[in-house]
C-alpha cells in the first residue's frame, strides 16, 4: 500500500470579508468524498494566519536552504509550514486581471520549502480567475520550480450579465464574504476537473 502523502490546500487571499477559506474547504470536501484520493492527508493553510510584512529579507530564499535562517518569525514559521507538504492546491482569487498582492508577497517567502513539489492552481471570480491562474503557472513553474499540474480548474460565478459590466448578484455576495448555494451548485459541475487534478498531484508524488 502506498505511504500517506501530505498535501496542503492554500487559501490565497486575506482581506477580512473574503471568500478563500469557503473555496479550500470546498475543494477539502471533494477530496474527502473521493475513495481513489485516500492515500493524501489533507489540510488547509491560510496566508492571512501568517503576518507577513512586504518582502525584507536580507537573503533571497533561493539562497537559503536552512529555513530556520529567515530573519522575520513569520518568515520562519511560513517556511516550515509550507515544508511539511508533498504537494499543494493554491486556491486564489483574481484583482484586477492578476494575482492578489499578499499571495504574490508570500510567495516570495519561499523556495526551498516547496521547490520541485507539484501544485494545481485553483481560481476564482467573474471569469474564473483566468489571468490570476495563468499567472500563478508562470511564478509556480518558471518562478518557484514547482511542478505545475495541467489541470487548473476556474471556478466563475453564475449569472454574469454582460450588460452590467460582467457583474452578477452572486459576485457581489462573495465579494461581501458569502458564498451562494446557486454558486456551489454552479460549481459542481467543475468537481470532476478538481479531483482529476487531485489525482494528478497523488501520482505525481507516489512515482
Amino acid at each position: 500500500m502506498s505511504h500517506i502523502k501530505k498535501l496542503a490546500i492554500i487559501s490565497g487571499s486575506t482581506r477580512p470579508n473574503r471568500v478563500g477559506p469557503s473555496v479550500a474547504k470546498w475543494v477539502l470536501d471533494l477530496i474527502k468524498s473521493d475513495q481513489s484520493l485516500q492515500n493524501f492527508e489533507v489540510a488547509t493553510v491560510d496566508i492571512a494566519s501568517f503576518p507577513l510584512p512586504p518582502f525584507d529579507e536580507p537573503t533571497h530564499p533561493m539562497m537559503v536552504r536552512d529555513l530556520n535562517q529567515f530573519t522575520n518569525p513569520a518568515a520562519r514559521a511560513w517556511n516550515q509550514e509550507i515544508s511539511k507538504y508533498d504537494a499543494y492546491i493554491l486556491t486564489s482569487p483574481e484583482y484586477l486581471s492578476g494575482v492578489p498582492g499578499a499571495l504574490k508577497n508570500a510567495i516570495d517567502f519561499l523556495f526551498h520549502a516547496w521547490t520541485g513539489k507539484p501544485v494545481m492552481i485553483v481560481t476564482y471570480g467573474i471569469f474564473g480567475g483566468v489571468q490570476a491562474s495563468s499567472q500563478l503557472r508562470q511564478i509556480l513553474g518558471a518562478g518557484s520550480r514547482m511542478r505545475v499540474v495541467d489541470v487548473s480548474p476556474r471556478l466563475e460565478f453564475p449569472g454574469r450579465d454582460e450588460k452590467k459590466d460582467n457583474t452578477s448578484p452572486a459576485l457581489f455576495q462573495a465579494l461581501s464574504g458569502a458564498i451562494s448555494v446557486e454558486t456551489f451548485e454552479f460549481w459542481g459541475k467543475k468537481s470532476e476537473e478538481v479531483l482529476a487534478g487531485c489525482r494528478e498531484l497523488l501520482r505525481s508524488v507516489e512515482t
